[in-house]
C-alpha cells in the first residue's frame, strides 16, 4: 500500500511540476475592434502579482478595468505615448485611454484578460466523497 501511495504522490508531483510550467507562461489574443472599424489589438494574460496591482489600483471596479486593460495590451500603451506626446492625454493617466470603449467592451475584455489569467475559467475540480472519518 505505501508503494502505491508513493507513486500517486510521484505522478502528482509531475502533473504540479507541469501545471507550473503551463501558468509560468504569457497567453495572448489578438482581439478585432469593430467600433474602431476593425482595428486589432493585443491583450495577454497577467500574472498573480500583476492581478493584485490591477485590484489595488483603485476603490473603484470600473477604474480597476480600465487599468488592467490597459495593463494588458502593448497596442494600448504604445497609443498612449503617441497621445501624451500630443497632449491627448495626461502623464500618468495613460490608462485613460481605455475611455475609448463602451462598457460592453470593457468589460469583455477586461474577462478575456482574467480568462487568459486563468482566473475567469471553468475549475474542473470535482468533490469526491470518502467513507473514511479521520479524527484529529
Amino acid at each position: 500500500m505505501d508503494q502505491d501511495k508513493a507513486i500517486i504522490f510521484e505522478q502528482f508531483a509531475r502533473k504540479a511540476k507541469e501545471r507550473i510550467e503551463e501558468r509560468k507562461k504569457i497567453h495572448v489574443e489578438t482581439l478585432e475592434i469593430e467600433s474602431m472599424g476593425g482595428m486589432s489589438m493585443e491583450i495577454r494574460g497577467l500574472s498573480d502579482a500583476e492581478l493584485n496591482e490591477v485590484y489595488e489600483f483603485s476603490e473603484d471596479a470600473i477604474e480597476n478595468d480600465k487599468y488592467a486593460i490597459f495593463f494588458a495590451s502593448s497596442t494600448l500603451q504604445e497609443a498612449a505615448k503617441i497621445m501624451v506626446a500630443d497632449g491627448d492625454l495626461q502623464p500618468g493617466k495613460e490608462y485613460q485611454i481605455t475611455d475609448m470603449f463602451t462598457q460592453t467592451e470593457r468589460r469583455f475584455i477586461a474577462n478575456r484578460i482574467l480568462v487568459l489569467s486563468g482566473v475567469n475559467s471553468e475549475a474542473g475540480i470535482k468533490i469526491k466523497e470518502t467513507d473514511e472519518v479521520k479524527n484529529s
